[in-house]
């Protein structure tokens, strides 16, 4: 089996976020199974729920999201045209203190937790994040 490309293209709209995770879930679920598909859904969900609430954008900008599909391995690439920030540089919560979690901070953690490598990078005016599962 080859590689399995896909691209989107999602509305900054937190009612679209929802439902497009749940699109990518069952993409990757097909092809890798339930707990990949249930990671890939999550990594969506929190780094796209992350540039909608944070990013300044517009609902009519768009997140760009691509998913390649190998055979031991997923890959998904989320850009965005907000101001740069780069996720991966923030510190994990603190996991004993119930008050500051529920302020947030959670969504990167897990991100970086359900992930086998992440990178990031800023090129011509894109946040990019690479996520491998």
């Amino acid at each position: 089996m080859g590689e399995k490309k896909y691209n989107f293209n999602v509305r900054s709209e937190m009612s679209k976020i929802d439902a497009f995770s749940a699109k990518v879930s069952e993409i990757v679920r097909r092809c890798m199974g339930n707990e990949t598909g249930f990671r890939a859904g999550l990594i969506v969900i929190e780094a796209c729920s992350n540039i909608v609430k944070h990013g300044q954008l517009t609902e009519e900008d768009l997140i760009s999201v691509s998913l390649a599909i190998g055979e031991n391995e997923v890959v998904i690439t989320i850009e965005d045209t907000s101001r740069e920030f780069n996720p991966l540089e923030v510190d994990d919560p603190n996991l004993e203190n119930i008050e500051l979690l529920q302020q947030g901070g959670m969504g990167i953690y897990l991100i970086k937790r359900f992930s086998r490598k992440a990178e990031y990078s800023y090129v011509d005016g894109r946040n990019i994040l690479k996520i491998t599962i």
